[in-house]
């Protein structure tokens, strides 16, 4: 490589031959982000909230303790995300907590995430991202997730003793599941930052919602409502079961309708 292109600096970092990290690492996507592209156009305000909705779960691991000592680091390439930091049992259970409610959240704008988080060998810096870890984290988010859900690797589940209640099991597959009214409580709880903090971090809470003192189905209300349009079409099949699987399992929970009820425009695949 021809070193008249590099500073010094540059070039020394280049030549580096690092080791693998063991570290927790999350990769996810956004469904029907190519919708919401085509949707945006050249409006600078959509763009602008394209991207808000890319670097808010990254603002939110890194905006929260023990964010100094978990090292939390983040790679994008459009909506495929990849955020890693350091192993540790208090680590991974906040790391978890704090995607459900960055899940949830999105939710409520219409923004539904899959993923999958493993623990595993990994090289992360500011400008490259690769290894096993990121591997493994890739197969759980396109094969096993499949639905909107974040899949948790079972390395990753033996250090979460205690396990939480919003970390759960069905079919064998173990994901977060932050759409419940346990999980509201938790962001209701006295103990939690309010909403202003939230806000500030790009928490993207509905107009007129209030964390502390709405009923707690208010939130997963907002959800299934962002979701309704979608549903609605025009839409492709095989997107609309993935969409229809997490409706049902929150609107089951509220007693309201499921997604079939709701008129459709289908799209051929």
């Amino acid at each position: 490589m021809n070193s008249f292109f590099m500073t010094t600096d540059k070039m020394v970092d280049f030549e580096q031959n690092p080791q693998y990290e063991r570290r927790l690492v999350v990769f996810y996507d956004i469904l029907g982000w190519r919708r919401r592209i085509e949707s945006a156009g050249n409006d600078p305000e959509k763009i602008g909230e394209l991207r808000r909705h890319v670097l808010v779960g990254p603002r939110v691991l890194a905006a929260q303790k023990p964010s100094t000592t978990s090292d939390v680091r983040f790679s994008a390439f459009s909506d495929n995300i990849v955020i890693s930091q350091i192993v540790s049992t208090a680590h991974a259970i906040h790391f978890l907590a704090t995607l459900c409610s960055f899940q949830l959240g999105s939710a409520t704008d219409g923004y539904l995430i899959r993923g999958g988080v493993t623990v595993g060998d990994l090289h992360h810096d500011a400008e490259s991202v690769f290894g096993p870890a990121l591997n493994r984290s890739y197969y759980l988010e396109s094969e096993l997730a499949d639905v909107p859900r974040i899949v948790v690797d079972e390395n990753v589940v033996e250090l979460c003793i205690p396990r939480p209640f919003f970390l759960v099991e069905e079919d064998r597959v173990n994901f977060i599941d932050p759409f419940t009214h346990h999980f509201v409580h938790l962001l209701q709880d006295a103990n939690m930052p309010n909403k202003a903090y939230w806000e500030n971090i790009g928490f993207p809470i509905p107009n007129g919602f209030s964390l502390k003192n709405s009923p707690r189905e208010q939130l997963l209300k907002e959800s299934l409502d962002a979701m309704k349009p979608i549903l609605r079409g025009p839409i492709r099949d095989k997107d609309w079961t993935k969409m229809a699987w997490l409706f049902d399992r929150i609107a089951g929970r509220l007693g309201l309708p499921p997604a079939r009820s709701y008129p459709r425009q289908r799209i051929e695949d």
